[in-house]
């Protein structure tokens, strides 16, 4: 990639199981929600069927994968950004540890 060093970047795994994590969680949550209150004026307009507790884990298992494979993308594009924005775009001339290659000026 850019070369850039360990700091100020994110694990996709990590990443990738929180957000995963957060989505399947919440939409389990809502689901029990639902079961428990009965569906909302929309759903009943809507002629949306009741989510089972089945339904809901399936569902919920998709919510996972897909946060956790959002969540891994978003980290490898966060960490290939931060470190090419900061070796080529992002550094002040009087910054040694941005720019190894630049030298401060002097006097000016």
């Amino acid at each position: 990639m850019c070369g850039c060093g360990s700091s100020k970047k994110l694990c996709p795994v990590s990443f990738g199981l929180a957000l995963g994590l957060t989505l399947g969680l919440g939409y389990f949550l809502w689901v029990l929600w639902m079961i428990y209150y009965g569906p909302s004026a929309m759903m009943v307009m809507a002629h949306m069927p009741m989510p089972t507790l089945g339904q809901g884990a399936v569902h919920a298992g998709w919510a996972f994968l897909k946060g956790f494979v959002f969540g891994f993308f978003v980290a490898l594009f966060y960490d290939f950004i931060s470190c090419c924005c900061k070796n080529k775009m992002c550094c002040k001339k009087s910054d040694d540890a941005c720019c190894p290659g630049s030298k401060p000026d002097a006097g000016k």
